[in-house]
């Protein structure tokens, strides 16, 4: 009831102080709010600053004000908003992110970088790393670029789909400067409000020469999912704390060094899934239940419901990162150097409750001391980068890029199976370890009473060397060829310390592996300027992904997974129109998907692998739309429709039998995606120095199915959903200060995000915040 109450204050606040704004009033499009698609110049080629309307390939950027608009401070609070991006989510720090359709099991498809630090996910417990995307907060951001396609000469081999970019702002060397950003809402049937606050300090340390910018936050996201097992509630909630250090030095006329420390905490009470299907009710008539597919022993019985789980263990997950970072650029007159070394590290607590599996696996009657359990996962990722790039900047009609890069990631996994208490926690013993006894099950150090425990070493270094190379054959063509070649050494220590106490005490040998790989990725693309305002272009582009090594589990599993790759074959169009008051943009691709990487089972069905089988097709239409009408709007539009996104042959090889057929679509990916924003840009009547604007946003997300055959046990459909936010904006240009207030998921849909089937455990769903009202108050000085 008190939840309520305070929607129903922050709701009518907003609406009182629109009321009181007095109406609107004449528009002066010269120091009002800029347009929606504002210019934005990117860096996208390596190649220096450029207008992302003039480059000849799909690019979606969202400059500083767009962002600062929308109230960006996580990747979804974008994502939705960019054509032919999408995402699976398994919660914070959980994601994998998809570009045109793409995607599978095993690492990153779509590159991430944070300026010019290449973050990749952690490896977890069946080496499907680019599950675990890292998600740093957005927040004094330059910008955010979508490069969609392969990116691979110029980005590597884990941009086989396209690339993300967050470029931070950097330090100013003339001028003190600060922001903050504060933010206080609340969500439906969450526990406590939502907070944040942000903070951005800039100060010249030498006048010209030295300056730092200094980036500070933290916020709290109350939960909403209970767990009627345990009975605690809002275990979902989310604390991130996080602090940025730019500094720049103006070493030279010519010579800029940046430097980078950036360091973020995030702590979650529990696991983002929800149980709302009545897996105990067995009945295949009733249609609108999905869960009487699930296969769950009768002695978990609970009463799911809306946004309520039956774990029975707690889950709460640490996770911390850390960036060190050096980039040097260097005007040496007709070519410009670029150099960045860094470091990155992040620890990984993720846990997830076992009970289920062991239920499956026959526990009951045979082990009851072995249930319930927690799988203890702490995961940690160390990488070592450097890059050094020349690109030319002269006005010849001949312009190049070449670079090397060099990375070595260094994982480390430990994956400990406890048997817990009555409340979800693991067992004090109360006395000092004193070593395993001869009862199976009786525990190791760090896992006692236990029910299986191992480790794992990874190391991925990788050398590249990379160019691209633009004629203009004419002053309307100009044609481009890109190149990388790369060679990634790999090696993998793995060890069981307790083996699987319900099936054996005998503990199988440590495994050791190594494989090398080298490749030639290639890109070839050819750009027609029609006129000042339209440009087409054609390209075919070769996308490629890392094979890896895969962790041992009770059973035998193939010891490596090979490389898949794919090619990308686009032609498109760069419209301006009516004065540029309308941008239309289009592109039309087809790619072909080669020894897809899939996810499989060991004979037992409780641990995954990465295995390669079968090919794959997609055909698709990417269309974004940037108008102003007139001065009161802005105007933003983006589809994108693949209506092919299938299997060409059956997924069978020598290692791995999946379930997928020629036909069969590609999981988790809908066929159509649709995105709009309108905002109202208006004069506040008898406010001077107050104008105002108000903001809607609109996102669709077409159905899909769970796995390629239909019909398999696993096998389950995720809902199309829209999701709608609104924003009203009041801005004193004097105070230079703007109060926000939004309604985000207007209508509390509860999205399919991620809907999953597990032997033994009831179908879950992970979806978006429910209806959340708030107020942002964000000032500069």
């Amino acid at each position: 009831m008190k939840q309520k109450k305070i929607n129903k204050v922050l709701l009518s606040s907003t609406a009182l102080i629109v009321a009181m704004s007095g109406g609107v009033g004449a528009y002066a499009a010269d120091d009002k709010a800029e347009a929606i698609f504002e210019e934005v110049i990117v860096t996208a080629r390596k190649r220096g600053a450029e207008d992302v309307q003039s480059l000849a390939s799909s690019i979606t950027a969202l400059g500083a004000s767009t962002l600062e608009k929308m109230g960006v401070a996580d990747f979804e609070d974008f994502a939705y908003q960019v054509p032919g991006l999408t995402f699976i989510d398994g919660g914070a720090g959980e994601k994998r992110y998809i570009i045109r359709g793409i995607q599978s099991a095993g690492q990153q498809q779509v590159a991430v970088y944070y300026d010019e630090v290449p973050l990749p996910g952690v490896q977890d417990s069946s080496s499907n790393s680019g599950s675990q995307t890292t998600d740093l907060k957005i927040y004094d951001m330059e910008r955010v670029e979508v490069l969609r396609g392969p990116q691979g000469t110029t980005f590597g081999a884990n941009s086989q789909t396209g690339t993300v970019r967050f470029i931070t702002k950097k330090p100013n060397l003339n001028e003190f400067e600060g922001s903050f950003r504060g933010e206080l809402s609340s969500t439906e049937s969450a526990g406590g409000l939502n907070w944040g606050a942000f903070s951005m300090f800039n100060a010249p340390i030498v006048e010209d020469k030295l300056a730092v910018r200094i980036v500070a936050y933290a916020d709290r996201l109350g939960g909403f999912i209970d767990n009627v097992r345990l009975n605690n509630d809002d275990i979902n909630w989310i604390e991130t704390k996080g602090i940025r250090g730019n500094l720049r030095l103006e070493a030279t006329e010519n010579l800029t060094l940046d430097a980078q420390i950036w360091h973020q905490s995030r702590d979650t009470g529990g696991d983002a899934r929800f149980q709302p299907f009545d897996s105990f009710n067995q009945n295949p008539a009733d249609t609108d239940n999905i869960g009487h597919l699930d296969n769950v022993d009768p002695i978990a019985l609970f009463q799911p419901g809306d946004l309520t789980v039956g774990d029975f263990t707690k889950t709460d997950i640490p996770d911390s990162q850390t960036i060190y970072s050096l980039t040097a650029n260097w005007d040496l007159g007709s070519v410009n150097m670029t150099a960045t070394g860094s470091y990155y590290k992040r620890d990984f607590g993720f846990k997830f409750d076992s009970t289920w599996i062991i239920l499956f696996l026959g526990a009951p009657g045979v082990r009851d001391d072995l249930f319930p359990a927690l799988t203890d996962q702490d995961q940690s990722l160390k990488q070592k980068n450097f890059e050094i790039r020349f690109n030319s900047t002269n006005d010849s009609p001949f312009q190049w890029l070449v670079g090397a890069f060099y990375r070595d990631r260094e994982s480390t996994f430990k994956s400990f199976v406890p048997v817990v208490n009555a409340q979800g926690v693991t067992f004090d013993p109360g006395t000092p370890f004193t070593g395993p006894s001869d009862a199976v099950g009786a525990g190791i150090e760090g896992c006692n009473p236990c029910v299986f425990a191992r480790v794992a070493d990874k190391d991925i270094e990788e050398v590249a060397f990379f160019g691209e190379a633009s004629y203009a054959v004419t002053d309307k063509i100009e044609a481009t060829v890109g190149l990388r070649w790369f060679q990634v050494d790999q090696s993998d220590f793995g060890a069981t310390v307790f083996q699987f106490a319900l099936f054996s005490s005998v503990i199988p040998p440590a495994n050791s592996i190594s494989v090398t790989e080298n490749k030639l990725i290639k890109k070839f693309n050819l750009a027609y300027k029609l006129n000042d305002d339209i440009t087409l272009y054609a390209l075919a582009a070769q996308g490629f992904r890392l094979g890896g090594t895969n962790n041992r589990g009770i059973a035998e599993v193939p010891a490596l997974f090979g490389s898949d790759q794919i090619w990308n074959y686009e032609v498109g169009a760069k419209t301006s129109w009516f004065d540029d008051r309308l941008r239309l943009n289009a592109a039309a691709f087809q790619i072909d998907w080669t020894n897809l990487q899939v996810a499989g089972q060991d004979p037992t069905g409780a641990f995954g692998f990465v295995g390669n089988a079968g090919s794959a097709k997609v055909q698709g239409l990417e269309v974004e739309l940037f108008a102003r009408p007139d001065d009161h709007w802005d105007l933003v539009g983006g589809l994108s429709w693949l209506p092919t996104r299938e299997l060409t042959e059956d997924q069978v090889s020598d290692e791995v039998v999946a379930a997928g057929l020629d036909g069969d679509l590609i999981p988790r990916i809908p066929e159509v995606t649709l995105n709009g924003t309108a905002q109202y840009n208006y004069d506040i009547a008898h406010l001077v120095d107050w104008s105002g604007w108000l903001r809607g946003e609109y996102s669709f997300k077409g159905s899909s199915r769970t796995e390629l055959r239909p019909g398999s046990v696993n096998d389950r459909p995720q809902k199309s959903f829209s999701l709608v936010n609104f924003r009203a904006g009041f801005r004193n240009d004097d105070l230079e200060m703007d109060i926000v207030l939004f309604i985000e998921n207007a209508f509390n849909v509860r999205a399919d995000l991620l809907i999953q089937a597990a032997n033994g455990e009831p179908t879950s769903k992970i979806t978006n915040r429910p209806r959340t009202i708030g107020l942002q108050i964000n000032k500069s000085f």
